[in-house]
């Protein structure tokens, strides 16, 4: 992972790993963190993305904005809408893919920001690796959360070994289920109510 950018420089910055992130609408994002999965809808007509961290999949839900891209992190997806433009400041990355993909901006975003054949096909020629992926579940109730939901995703993390392009998955490091109530705001207030701290404190 490459170094974050100071803080205040960007609106909004999602870190931490295996978050599952809907930043919302924002003038410019910084994703620091690992194995993250983030929406997010540009504000402005040059949105501003630095991508420092590793193993992310970041979804850009725009129509006819530029991105202006700081790409330092390895390994990372990056979707943009089809009418969107694309400005690198800055490409000093590995193994990082860009695409483009047709939003509907008044939809709720996809649960599922990585398939499994993206996250394998990602991976090396030799040696262990960290894959995660999302995959469609038939279930309308989620495990994580405890809600009822019309969509239920199942969020997995494989240990896997590379032979010369050959892969063997050796461990399921962890599995979730996943669904929009379980999704976070990427500027949602964390600091406890009044209330809430009288409630520790019993």
């Amino acid at each position: 992972m490459s170094s974050a950018p100071e803080s205040g420089e960007y609106e909004a910055t999602v870190g931490g790993e295996r978050e599952s992130v809907d930043a919302g609408t924002v003038e410019s994002l910084a994703v620091t963190g690992e194995r993250c999965a983030v929406d997010v809808t540009p504000a402005t007509d040059a949105f501003r993305l630095a991508l420092t961290g590793d193993h992310n999949s970041v979804r850009v839900r725009g129509s006819d904005e530029t991105v202006v891209l700081e790409l330092t992190g390895d390994r990372n997806s990056l979707a943009l809408g089809e009418e969107m433009s694309l400005r690198r400041e800055r490409d000093e990355g590995e193994a990082n893919s860009i695409s483009r993909e047709s939003f509907d901006t008044g939809s709720e975003p996809d649960l599922v920001q990585t398939t499994r054949d993206e996250a394998y096909a990602g991976l090396g020629w030799f040696g262990f690796d960290l894959v995660s992926y999302q995959t469609e579940i038939e279930r309308d109730h989620c495990q994580y959360c405890g809600h009822d939901a019309e969509r239920v995703i199942e969020r997995r993390e494989e240990k896997v070994l590379c032979l010369f392009g050959l892969t063997v998955t050796v461990q399921t490091v962890a599995s979730s289920d996943e669904c929009s109530f379980c999704r976070v705001p990427a500027n949602g207030s964390v600091d406890l109510s009044d209330r809430e701290r009288r409630e520790i404190y019993r």
